[in-house]
């Protein structure tokens, strides 16, 4: 009976050993199954992170790329700009005759009628008057101050050309004040030059740069308005509409880039009006 009890409990020890056996490799593969699946999250962490680091260096270089070919296509525009007013004051250099003579002075004409005066008429001594003393006190009477005139010197085209160039100059340095300061002085002082619609765009330009957006559309609707037949128009209206838009005005914004979609199809300026167009449909502007 102790026997059979023994061997009772060595076949259930036995079991029991069996079981921890068995057990023992699941534990040991579970464990490792964890290891691996954390050490490879920790891998594909460090996948994404440089991935990201990486796609982050892409966009900062594109937008440099971007600044870079925005700031040639403003130089080559203003340089386009600056050759057209050149050709223009060439052309007007050109129309005035260059032949230096010097031109003569007309001397005053002598009257010929008028009798020789002979020298037994002539008066030999000029012998004063002498006339008797006036028993009245003479009365003196003050004299006014003169009264001068200034004369302004006339403006030449030269003058012109120097001031709208000292202008132009400065805003392709960037100085934006300076430049609209200057552009403001030269419509002042030549209201009626060949360059004035020019001058009038880019002062535009100067307060746009500087985000002046007010004062910037006052200018581009003054181009409008005093230079309704210059070749700045069309860039001026661009303007106008990008303006609008800053201000977050949509409909004048949208109203003023469709009025250059399809006043001026198939132009630069059109298809920037209708990007900017696009890009106010997505955002959900109209």
């Amino acid at each position: 009976m102790m026997r059979c009890k023994q061997d009772s409990h060595t076949r259930m020890a036995s079991q029991v050993l069996a079981i921890l056996i068995l057990a023992l490799p699941f534990s040991s593969f579970a464990q490792d199954a964890g290891s691996s699946v954390t050490a490879d999250l920790v891998i594909q962490m460090q996948q994404l992170q440089d991935e990201v680091r990486e796609l982050r260096g892409q966009l900062e270089d594109a937008q440099r790329e971007l600044q870079s070919l925005r700031d040639r296509q403003r130089d080559q525009y203003l340089d386009l700009d600056q050759r057209i007013t050149d050709l223009r004051g060439g052309r007007a250099s050109d129309a005035a005759p260059s032949t230096g003579a010097v031109p003569e002075v007309d001397q005053p004409a002598i009257a010929q009628d008028a009798p020789p005066v002979s020298p037994a008429t002539a008066p030999a001594v000029d012998v004063p008057e002498v006339r008797d003393a006036m028993d009245e006190s003479a009365q003196l009477s003050s004299i006014g101050d003169p009264q001068v005139q200034s004369q302004s010197t006339p403006n030449t085209a030269a003058d012109e050309k120097a001031a709208y160039d000292t202008a132009f100059q400065a805003l392709k340095e960037l100085r934006y004040a300076d430049a609209a300061q200057l552009f403001q002085e030269f419509l002042d002082r030549y209201p009626a030059s060949e360059y004035a619609d020019n001058a009038q765009y880019w002062l535009g330009e100067s307060y746009y740069v500087t985000r002046n957006y007010d004062i910037a559309l006052g200018a581009f609707e003054d181009l409008l308005g005093n230079y309704p037949d210059s070749s700045k128009v069309p860039d001026a209206l661009l303007k106008i509409g990008y303006t609008h838009y800053e201000l977050k005005n949509w409909d004048q914004a949208r109203a003023a880039l469709t009025r250059v979609e399809q006043d001026y199809p198939n132009t630069t300026l059109a298809r920037l009006a209708a990007n900017r167009l696009n890009s106010m449909r997505m955002e959900g502007h109209y």
